[in-house]
């Protein structure tokens, strides 16, 4: 609301001094901010304390779903990465009312400084949307490829140590903000490192899938994008981690769409895929598959037809955040609005058909539609208020489809 009444004009950045002496409502926004930084907090207390204290009998770490591997990554770095950008926040008031020189160099402070501090938090906050997204991903693949997760260990393992590296390489978003050249080539390559434990999970998805059975539900068909898109978000990545291309690619197109590569094409598109996969256990309907997977070609095509021509964009030179630019860019420009537009009636295809499925459907979901073996799916849909009539006991980690067991096979 703020912000439509005195819409600020720094960006989501807020970057100092700028910010400091701007007339928009910036102070009421980092405020409002602050306060909101308490909930992610506890919210990553919460599920801190849910996994270690709350697992049912048998639910040894070894057999937890690789989700719910995600999610404790996921709210470590909350807990630990948003005190910071807290306090950063509360500087900023500080030095705005009281004057003291934290951040403007008039005052004696640094600039440079707000940036660590910035995205220190920042970048780790990236992960805080993929990783569930990544967690998704290794939930459904398993489910419609009909094989025992590949590397389900080394998958776990990989989340937490996505979490752990990502707090070591904030400063790659300032490779050209004066840092110095020991501290640029130690950010570069660590950066570089953040490429295995994301590499070991897309080799481990790809490798499940290889000689799967695998069904092409629409879960599965955002489970696949997200695998193909989010490759071409690290790859480019790679280019923005080095240090003499990153000179040149540096607050261009190309950073925009590797940006949405990987927030768009990853936690967006997983996002879609677990609303897909979890619609009948929450909803207890059906939705219509045909438009589901009409929506996904929608999707698909129209994010691609936006972002692949900003790479190229990028590359010729444009910059981020003009609203105008050089008559020779126009061709690639109108391609993206196209594609923009296409992408946005996908997602409106795709949440219209869930909102008419949860409220006008007649197609009852059975208990567990995809034959899985996770342990949500064990209860009817949607599910009685306490979950379980009984608290279950977990016997085995939640992949073992294609295994002989008594009385068939999985």
């Amino acid at each position: 609301l703020l912000a439509l009444v005195n819409p600020i004009d720094t960006g989501w950045t807020f970057y100092a001094p700028y910010s400091i002496g701007s007339g928009t409502s910036v102070i009421l926004m980092t405020g409002a901010a602050f306060v909101l930084g308490f909930s992610s907090i506890l919210t990553g207390l919460n599920f801190i304390v849910t996994v270690h204290k709350l697992r049912c009998p048998g639910m040894t770490w070894h057999r937890m779903p690789v989700f719910v591997w995600a999610i404790y990554a996921t709210a470590v770095i909350q807990t630990l990465a948003t005190p910071v950008v807290g306090m950063t926040l509360l500087l900023l008031i500080v030095e705005r009312f009281f004057g003291i020189g934290f951040f403007n160099p008039e005052l004696g402070g640094d600039p440079v400084l707000f940036e660590h501090f910035f995205w220190f938090y920042s970048h780790p906050v990236v992960y805080i949307m993929v990783l569930p997204a990544f967690g998704v991903v290794g939930e459904i693949i398993p489910v419609f490829s009909r094989k025992p997760l590949f590397g389900y260990r080394m998958v776990c393992y990989a989340s937490v140590a996505i979490a752990v590296v990502g707090f070591l390489v904030w400063a790659h978003h300032m490779l050209v903000a004066g840092i110095s050249p020991t501290s640029a080539v130690y950010f570069s390559i660590i950066t570089f490192g953040v490429a295995i434990p994301t590499a070991v999970k897309v080799f481990n998805w790809v490798s499940t899938m290889y000689k799967g059975s695998i069904s092409f539900e629409t879960p599965m068909l955002y489970a696949m994008a997200f695998v193909f898109l989010f490759m071409i978000a690290g790859t480019t990545g790679i280019y923005l981690a080095t240090l003499a291309v990153d000179v040149f690619y540096h607050d261009t197109y190309f950073v925009v769409a590797h940006f949405h590569y990987t927030i768009q094409g990853g936690a967006v598109i997983g996002l879609i895929a677990a609303l897909h996969f979890w619609f009948p256990k929450m909803s207890g309907k059906m939705y219509n598959e045909h438009v589901a997977r009409f929506a996904f070609i929608l999707v698909f095509v129209g994010f691609n037809l936006t972002f692949l021509p900003q790479f190229v964009l990028g590359m010729e030179g444009m910059p981020r955040r003009y609203f105008d630019y050089l008559p020779e860019f126009e061709p690639m420009h109108r391609l993206s609005t196209i594609g923009a537009f296409i992408n946005g009636f996908g997602y409106t295809f795709a949440l219209v058909n869930l909102l008419w499925a949860a409220f006008f459907s007649k197609v009852k979901a059975p208990a567990n539609p995809y034959d899985s073996l996770s342990l949500e799916w064990q209860t009817q849909s949607p599910p009685i208020h306490e979950n379980f009539e009984k608290t279950p006991t977990v016997s085995d980690y939640p992949y073992a489809y294609g295994v002989p067991v008594e009385g068939g096979a999985h």
